[in-house]
């Protein structure tokens, strides 16, 4: 039995042990088995396409990242892996050319190489070197699938200093690269430890701010493929669908929960088994976001295209209102300086509820905060409390923005229904003419509320 062992460069010390190879093939064939080592991951590589020239056979990797094949004539062959995960980190895999005799096998093992090594390679030529944490990848339009050249792809974050010198300071920062004619960006010299944004843009166009997190090793890295529609990025819909599943942390139902398409008016209620079913909407990558009543929100991205229907599973935690009597206050006031809350309460312009007073009221519900708001009305109705304002011009009307994006009611007064008044830290409401340009919607002029919760608010 001949062994053959093709290995892209070095296996990271995570590693798992290749599988021990089954019995040689059928008489006077040959044969072909393997593992592919996800070594950036620390696990195998399954679901890979697996090519070997010279046949027409399709082989897939199994969960163990393993496949074989037994009835090959004698003869020279080559083997080649196909994944998504190769496609974004722009890799291929192959083996050298090698012959197999008549009842004879061969071993492959193949590996996607480590994050120190893809780093080291990829970023030899950028700002930063490989000496630390990157984010690579490309961009391609969703419905052709062509590399998005000239797009320039973003990754942002804040730093929070605290010190007895200056106080609280925090620092926005951005790095951020152009894709070359293949879609291709890198975004390398990052710090570990990092929760940010990634986002791609060309001209009018741009995708969502998708989450991302790196780890605390000293090289992480992060392959991420970004869907750019060259459609105006004000176009709400198109011919996307998305399905899934919303599952509650200890619940035995999961109907009811909320799932919205962030950046858009588009919401869904899931049934009673938690599967909802969002259609015609506008292709590129996205986030989802979703929340049920006592039970903390979670953000989910998603990469959209009329090309496919995508399928996300959604896990909500049981929410917990904790208190937090020794919470250090410079550690209140960083959380309530990164959204912006303190500087806008500085102006002057709306009425503002901070964390402590909202601690004092132990409100169950949003509607008992705002009660406590003056020019709002809390009118009950079959659907629940309904919130107006006595002001507005006589209109009446209200617009909400949860976490800094736009919340639009289902029904009116629907607003308890997903969150709860120990979810939320701080207010803002603002009448027509004072309210902070971040909250204004074209067309729109109604009394704007502002809820910021502990989702958001992570002090």
């Amino acid at each position: 039995m001949a062994t053959l062992i093709a290995l892209a460069p070095a296996l990271g010390a995570q590693t798992p042990a290749p599988s021990t190879p089954p019995p040689g093939p059928k008489p006077g064939k040959a044969q072909i088995v393997g593992v592919v080592v996800d070594s950036l991951n620390g696990w195998y590589l399954s679901d890979a396409d697996v090519v070997i020239e010279g046949t027409k056979t399709t082989l897939e990797t199994d969960s163990l990242g393993k496949f074989e094949i037994d009835t090959l004539a004698p003869g020279t062959y080559q083997v080649g892996i196909f994944h998504p995960l190769l496609d974004t980190l722009g890799i291929t895999l192959v083996t050298k050319p090698f012959r197999i005799g008549p009842d004879s096998s061969s071993f492959v093992l193949l590996a996607v190489p480590s994050a120190a090594t893809i780093i080291r390679a990829a970023c030899a030529d950028k700002p930063g070197g490989g000496d630390k944490s990157a984010v690579i990848g490309h961009v391609y339009d969703p419905e052709t699938l062509q590399p998005m050249a000239r797009a320039e792809v973003s990754v942002a974050w804040a730093e929070i200093e605290v010190s007895k010198e200056f106080g609280i300071r925090r620092t926005a920062r951005l790095m951020r690269d152009s894709t070359d004619l293949l879609g291709t960006f890198k975004i390398c010299g990052l710090p570990s430890s990092l929760q940010a944004t990634l986002q791609a843009r060309r001209g009018s166009t741009v995708t969502a701010e998708i989450p991302i997190l790196l780890g605390e090793k000293s090289s992480e890295l992060l392959a991420r493929t970004l869907l750019l529609s060259t459609a105006d990025s004000s176009t709400k819909v198109g011919n996307a669908t998305v399905s899934g599943v919303v599952l509650l942390e200890g619940s035995s139902t999961s109907g009811e929960s909320r799932v919205e398409l962030v950046g858009t008016d588009i919401v869904a209620l899931t049934n009673d088994k938690g599967e909802f079913t969002m259609r015609n909407l506008p292709s590129g990558s996205k986030v989802l976001l979703a929340r049920h009543l006592g039970f903390g929100a979670e953000t989910a991205p998603v990469d959209l295209s009329s090309r496919e229907e995508k399928h996300v599973t959604i896990k909500l935690p049981r929410f917990l209102a904790i208190m937090d009597p020794v919470l250090v206050t410079a550690r209140r006031a960083a959380a309530l300086d990164r959204i912006g809350f303190n500087q806008r309460k500085k102006s002057g312009f709306g009425y503002y509820i901070g964390p402590e007073r909202l601690q004092n009221m132990h409100a169950n519900a949003v509607t008992d905060i705002l009660r406590m708001v003056p020019g709002l009305r809390v009118s009950y109705s079959r659907d629940g409390d309904v919130v107006s304002s006595s002001r507005g011009g006589g209109r009446g009307c209200v617009q909400y923005y949860l976490d800094d994006m736009v919340y639009t009611e289902m029904t009116p007064g629907d607003i308890n229904n997903f969150v709860t008044g120990g979810e939320v830290v701080a207010v803002e409401v603002y009448q027509d003419t004072n309210t902070p340009p971040q909250f204004t919607r074209a067309g729109m002029f109604c009394t704007t509320i502002v809820l910021w919760t502990r989702f958001k608010v992570r002090s």
